[in-house]
């Protein structure tokens, strides 16, 4: 032992070693009885209180989807009265503004030169028969050629076409409505002279009267021709009318249809070129009337309602059908759900909560209402 201790001495490094060595095992034993009082003392299971959201039993009802459009009035047809002859303007039947009837006269033009031409080719006609006449006695007989004979029906065939023609010059003289309308404009007065193709006047048909817009290619699959259709124009004046027209092939650039909805106008009171808020109804769908408060977004920011199921949060993105005074519209949650009305915003998709109940006593939306404010 003297020994260890005297070699110890003349090495002081070793002395180091072994202080070192027996701190080593000094702390090592401390770390070993921690983790064995730790180990002997078993934490308990401590369970995270759950949330409680107040929920209330909805049932749907079958809501008519309703899209509203923006359009304008338009009239059924538009003429462009032109003159076929040419001539001075003897008389003017109408002004701008008047109502008139299929065939009326709406100008006349003067005619007399085209009437006494017409005299003449009737006289002519009558001569040429009875050359003709007389040519097929003497072909009978045969003292005529077969020749002559033909030249004499081509010169009756010219004479009647001669008066066909100067019959519809007299016919053309004067400038009748094609249809029941109204004289929107007119561009001739008396003494003008008009030559062939001048414009004459503009007629507009308004029975009936036509509503055009145009429809997304959403909600285009849901129309369909004779469907009833409400229209409002700017002054208030209410329309109700038939859709008649929807188009098949979209608009380039926008991707929309265009439809047309025709409005029964028989006393031309309603006027063309107004501007009109269109409501197309859709094919019935489930929906359930809400407060907007109730409503919440998601992660991705999608709007919809929270509803629970088998105790567990559920998101549920929702299609607004429409809206009233008394709430929103929402379908997507089929028949029935139960929405949470109170504590949606502390809780997320898939969560487990308490849920507490409501005793619906009253309409679903007004009860939905009254939790929202509170």
């Amino acid at each position: 032992m003297a020994f260890t201790i005297n070699k110890l001495r003349q090495q002081p490094a070793w002395i180091a070693v072994i202080i070192f060595i027996v701190l080593c095992l000094w702390i090592a034993s401390g770390l070993l009885k921690t983790q064995s009082s730790t180990a002997s003392v078993k934490p308990k299971n401590v369970e995270t209180p759950l949330v409680k959201v107040t929920v209330e039993h909805v049932l749907a009802d079958e809501v008519t989807r309703e899209i509203s459009l923006y359009g304008r009035t338009e009239p059924d047809r538009i003429a462009a009265l032109r003159s076929e002859v040419s001539g001075l303007v003897e008389k003017v039947h109408v002004q701008e503004g008047d109502r008139v009837s299929k065939g009326q006269k709406i100008i006349s033009i003067e005619n007399a030169d085209v009437m006494s031409r017409l005299q003449s080719a009737k006289a002519t006609l009558k001569q040429r028969e009875v050359e003709l006449k007389g040519a097929a006695s003497l072909k009978a007989k045969g003292y005529q050629s077969q020749t002559a004979l033909a030249q004499a029906t081509a010169n009756l065939a010219m004479a009647k076409a001669d008066v066909v023609s100067y019959e519809l010059a007299v016919y053309k003289s004067h400038i009748i409505a094609p249809f029941d309308g109204i004289i929107n404009e007119r561009f001739v007065e008396v003494g003008d002279f008009l030559k062939n193709g001048d414009n004459i006047a503009s007629l507009v048909d308004l029975d009936p009267l036509v509503i055009t817009a145009n429809v997304t290619e959403v909600n285009v699959h849901g129309l369909k021709a004779m469907q009833q259709a409400t229209g409002r124009t700017v002054s208030g004046e209410m329309l109700q009318g038939n859709i008649r027209y929807i188009s098949s092939i979209s608009e380039p650039g926008t991707n929309t249809f265009k439809i047309e909805v025709a409005v029964p106008n028989s006393d031309f009171s309603k006027m063309a070129g107004m501007s009109t808020e269109l409501a197309l109804h859709l094919d019935p769908t489930w929906a359930i009337r809400i407060t907007p408060a109730v409503m919440a977004l998601d992660e991705q920011g999608n709007l919809g309602v929270k509803i629970v199921e088998n105790e567990h949060v559920k998101f549920v993105p929702i299609d607004i059908v429409k809206s009233d005074s008394q709430g929103v519209w929402l379908s997507g949650m089929g028949q029935q759900a139960d929405i949470i009305t109170l504590g949606h915003g502390f809780v997320r998709d898939g969560d487990k909560v308490e849920v507490v109940r409501v005793d619906k006593t009253a309409n679903p939306a007004t009860s939905l209402s009254v939790k929202a404010q509170q």
